[in-house]
């Protein structure tokens, strides 16, 4: 297994597997297929440039899972970051690719100053939350910007190194 970042030069990696994630897991992201289908790839690689964004698979350049993450989320907690954009393929889930990614998002958030990372995860969507527990987070009261996803989601927590 192998994990790389995916700037913009790695683009179209980004497009096969968040439109495939869309299409998928449509009731897991904020986004909808919709949103994203029709985008040149210039929109990709535009997202790819502001959100540090990690994949895993078994040869580069034919991502598996991805892992993302974003500062600011929270005015309240300057220092802690947002994990977004989660996805393993099908073919991949059990098999430590989306772990691997979400790993080396977490180093990354650490290694910019990040003290925590957040997380929002839907409530019916128990392999992901058995997922998100055995790699460190745990559920936390939803407040600030997650507030009003509590109906649908639990927001969980991790302390970074």
């Amino acid at each position: 297994m192998i994990v790389w970042q995916l700037g913009p030069d790695r683009a179209e990696e980004w497009r096969h597997l968040r439109l495939a994630a869309l299409r998928d897991a449509p009731d897991a992201f904020g986004s909808r297929l919709a949103d994203w289908q029709d985008r040149p790839l210039s929109d990709f690689a535009a997202r790819l440039t502001d959100v540090p964004t990690f994949a895993a698979g078994e040869v580069l350049g034919q991502p598996l899972a991805s892992a993302a993450w974003v500062a600011g989320g929270d005015p309240r907690h300057p220092y802690r970051g947002q994990l977004i954009s989660v996805y393993a393929q099908p073919e991949a889930r059990g098999r430590g690719y989306a772990e691997a990614a979400i790993d080396a998002a977490l180093r990354d958030a650490a290694l910019a100053g990040m003290t925590s990372m957040a997380l929002n995860v839907r409530k019916t969507a128990q392999h992901a939350q058995a997922l998100y527990h055995r790699i460190g987070f745990r559920a936390a009261a939803c407040e600030g910007p997650a507030k009003g996803c509590c109906e649908t989601e639990i927001q969980m927590l991790k302390d970074l190194p």
